[in-house]
């Protein structure tokens, strides 16, 4: 993955985290731009984002499924790092 994407995806995962929809959507929007690639993780923050208007906290099954769409041990480490906070 592209630098500038794995930076976004970083800060679009560390959002959920916060639950900050606005700059989760952002945030891997941008990284999507960048690079194409990141489609599932995409997907999966936009899930995230979605668990968290509804019912104001990401739950376990969406924190594996983070962690699933990722493609590096960098971003695995963010995803585990965020989900156990």
């Amino acid at each position: 993955m592209d630098t500038k994407a794995t930076s976004f995806a970083e800060e679009a995962i560390r959002a959920v985290g916060r639950l900050d929809v606005p700059l989760a959507r952002t945030s891997v929007a941008q990284a999507f731009e960048v690079d194409t690639t990141i489609g599932p993780l995409a997907d999966a923050v936009y899930l995230a984002c979605a668990e968290i208007e509804e019912e104001k906290v990401v739950g376990t099954a969406t924190w594996n499924t983070l962690a699933d769409a990722v493609d590096s041990a960098e971003l695995l480490s963010v995803v585990e790092a965020t989900r156990t906070h």
